[in-house]
Parts: C-alpha cells; structure tokens; sequence
C-alpha cells in the first residue's frame, strides 16, 4: 500500500486537465483522443526537463548507461503516457463490454480461475506498467469483484475523477486513510473472496521494507505481504500492457510462493524481495510503458 502522494505537476496532473480529457472523450474518437494525447505528451517531453531526468535516471537501473538508448526509450515513454491517459478517459464513455475489446489478449486466465477457486481472496500486484486502470475491467467483466487500494491523492478533484470512472465499471476505491478502518474493509473484501489490487512499486521510507531493485536498495510496503499472512489471501502479479498492434495484453501471473516462518519481520523482508524481483522481469519487458515520474531510489 502506499503513502499519501504528492507528485510533482505535470500538464497531465491538474483537475482542470482530468475535466477537460473526460469531456473529450465524450465527443472524439478513440483516435483523435490518441493523437491529441500523444503530441501533448510528445511536448511535455521536450519541455520538462525535470521530469525528463527522472525518467532516464530511473531507467538507467533497468536498461544500462546506453544514452542514446535512454533518451529513445524515456520519449516513447512520454508517448505512451499520452495513449494510457486517453484510453483512461475513453473508459468514462464506454460501458464494460465495449471496453473490454481495447483487449487484444488475456493470459493465465486457467491459473487465474484456480487460484480464486481457493476461496481466499486475491491480492493483484500492480506496477505503474502499461494501463493498470484498464486491466480491472478483465475481472469486473466476468462479475469478479474488484477493489482498488489507493492513498490518498494530493489534489482532491483528481481522486474523485479516478473513483468515478472506476465505479461506471464496478469497480470499487478504497482509500488509505488515517485511522484503521478502511483496512478492516480491506480484509473483510478478502474473505469474500474478492479481489484487492494495489500498486507497490511506488513507495516512502516510512513503513516501507528495503529490498534489492535493479541492482539498488529501495522501498515497497509491507501492506500486501502482512494481508497475506493474516488472511492467507493469495498474491497474484498482473501487468496490462499495450502491444504494437495498439492492443492491450493482460498478463495475469502465477501466485508468488510465500515463506512463513516464526519471525513476522524476516517474513515480510524474503517476501516482499519475492515482490520486487518479480516486478523487475516484467519491467525489463516494457520498460517505456514504466510510468513512474518520480524519484524510485535515493529516498
């Protein structure tokens, strides 16, 4: 689980620009949405400095110190935020089974089914790798209940968007708040053998756990792990990514094997290691559908 956010601003991260792209997506077709999306985030690159370098230094730990290779990869990454943010609106227009054909492909469905029969709840590990948004509608399709696990977002309009947009598609936002009761929710959704997703490669020291990260020490949180071992729910990776054809492939993962021993400590540490290192694969895939524009290492 993560922290209360404040990330640095962007022309993609104001109220006004979340109220804008909704209102478009009500009139312009995918396409256009897509192009419009594009040349914006096409600018944002050559303009931002600052969140230009973020970027490359932090795919300079996935892809090497190839500077010609950093600077392609970190502007098809610009790029591919613009489609994520206007596939993202798109979703406010749409039913469920209309959206679900920006899918092209869904995999591991067969051990998906198995694990869920279990009866345990599924937490789903996500990164900020392709469209996570989108990757919900996989499960709420087919009836699944779906909670997504959010902090609580530095401007206020944003998150209500966000909830709204997930809720057309019945999908549900649980809020990290303050006092202890919306984990309560959390665990109660679990042993209705529902789904809990959350995003974990984005994380503060406070309550993180240091773990090894492409080479470097950096924090994840704990929260998924300690659901784990209080519920038994399982932990399952899934990644929604989009693939030339400008089709989005959901990978839906095997369960991470869990090691439970007598120390609560060292548990969460080998697990949570288990985590990052299976992130790390799918990074390495897609490392310009890797949405993260703030500082991974050196917190």
């Amino acid at each position: 689980m993560q922290t209360k956010r404040s990330p640095k601003k962007n022309i993609f991260n104001y109220a006004w620009s979340y109220r804008i792209s909704l209102v478009i997506a009500k009139l312009l077709p995918l396409c256009i949405m897509r192009l419009a999306a594009r040349i914006s985030a096409g600018i944002w690159y050559f303009i931002d400095k600052n969140a230009r370098g973020q970027v490359e230094s932090n795919l300079l730990r996935v892809i090497g110190d190839n500077p010609a290779q950093l600077h392609k990869t970190s502007k098809e990454l610009f790029i591919n935020y613009g489609t994520y943010l206007a596939d993202w609106a798109k979703l406010s227009s749409l039913g469920t089974s209309k959206a679900v054909l920006f899918f092209g492909k869904i995999e591991g469905e067969d051990i998906f089914k198995k694990t869920h029969a279990r009866g345990k709840g599924i937490i789903i590990l996500a990164a900020h790798l392709g469209n996570w948004e989108l990757g919900g509608l996989v499960f709420t399709n087919s009836g699944i209940p779906f909670n997504i696990i959010t902090a609580k977002d530095g401007v206020e309009a944003i998150a209500q968007a966000r909830t709204k947009v997930r809720a057309l598609h019945n999908m549900k936002t649980i809020t990290i708040e303050d006092d202890p009761f919306f984990f309560i929710d959390i665990v109660n959704a679990l042993k209705r053998n529902e789904l809990v997703a959350m995003l974990v490669d984005r994380y503060e020291k406070e309550n993180g756990v240091l773990v090894d990260f492409f080479g470097e020490k950096t924090y994840f949180p704990q929260g998924p792990v300690l659901l784990a071992r209080t519920t038994g729910a399982s932990l399952l990776p899934a990644f929604t990514v989009l693939e030339p054809d400008k089709k989005y492939r959901t990978v839906l993962g095997s369960p991470i094997s869990m090691e439970w021993g007598e120390d609560r400590d060292e548990d969460i540490r080998v697990n949570t290691a288990k985590i990052a290192h299976i992130f790390e694969q799918y990074i390495r895939l897609y490392p310009s559908q890797w949405f993260n524009f703030s500082a991974i290492w050196n917190k």
